[in-house]
């Protein structure tokens, strides 16, 4: 459960919706086959979190989907889905529907062949709805799981977020992330970034994040950006909250950084 609270963390920093553009080859040891799968159509790649980024017009859930070939070559798209009522209501994939007919946000060519691959390698189409909360990329060197696989557990998560404040939404329990400089440390290639003020993230009991974008966000945003202009958009970052701690690189979407800082 610590990636849930880190990467809660890295997503309220960057106030950011993430695409993933490098993922795992697909492959299936059921029955008497094993080896690489075609997945025959998108598959729903199940997040280790959902996150809503809540703006004043709507709120935005970016999510992934992969179509893989027989040889393992994938295209990753990436969609939003938005709510105009900013009351979240989150994409559920009970009965696993892969067709989703939203304009495709970001796509990545994910070859087989790492040799030929460039991890951070997208398109972006600026004019789809969500492009606005694209500001990071990312990318798994295991596989987190496409739908039908498996969630995560409310008793699973137990231990980990006892010591949260809770709060409730829509009925249930909701854990409340504080997030400031008491609590979290972030730096990237050694270079620490302040954090202004506080941030507050909630995440329910299937998590599912709630992050609002508030007006502290665009002093981060302005120092990413100057980030980016000096030392280029990918980057190593290192996250610590409180006695969990993580270290990966990352990608950025300088124009996502710079549309989202319009917004404030």
């Amino acid at each position: 459960m610590k990636k849930l609270i880190l990467g809660a963390i890295v997503l309220a920093f960057f106030a950011a919706g993430c695409a993933i553009t490098d993922y795992p080859v697909i492959t299936d040891d059921r029955g008497s086959y094993s080896g690489i799968i075609r997945t025959g159509h998108k598959a729903y790649i199940v997040p280790s979190m959902q996150v809503a980024s809540l703006w004043p017009d709507g709120s935005d859930e970016l999510f992934s989907m992969v179509y893989q070939n027989n040889y393992g070559d994938q295209k990753i798209y990436t969609f939003n889905n938005f709510d105009p009522t900013a009351s979240v209501n989150f994409l559920t994939q009970t009965y696993c529907d892969w067709r989703y007919d939203g304009c495709v946000v970001a796509e990545a060519w994910n070859p087989a062949n790492a040799a030929i691959d460039s991890v951070f390698d997208y398109t972006w189409d600026t004019s789809c709805l969500g492009a606005r909360s694209l500001s990071l990329l990312v990318s798994y060197t295991s596989r987190i799981g496409e739908c039908g696989d498996r969630w995560s557990s409310f008793q699973d998560k137990a231990a980990e977020f006892a010591n949260l404040a809770t709060t409730t939404w829509r009925g249930g329990t909701a854990y409340v992330l504080p997030v400031n400089a008491e609590t979290t440390s972030v730096s990237l290639n050694g270079v620490q970034a302040p954090i202004y003020g506080q941030f507050t993230i909630f995440m329910t009991s299937r998590d599912q994040l709630l992050v609002p974008m508030t007006p502290n966000a665009r002093h981060e945003l302005a120092w990413l950006n100057n980030f980016v202009a000096e030392n280029g958009n990918q980057a190593n970052l290192t996250l610590t909250y409180g006695s969990v701690s993580a270290n990966l690189d990352i990608g950025l979407v300088p124009a996502g950084l710079i549309d989202n800082l319009n917004r404030f």
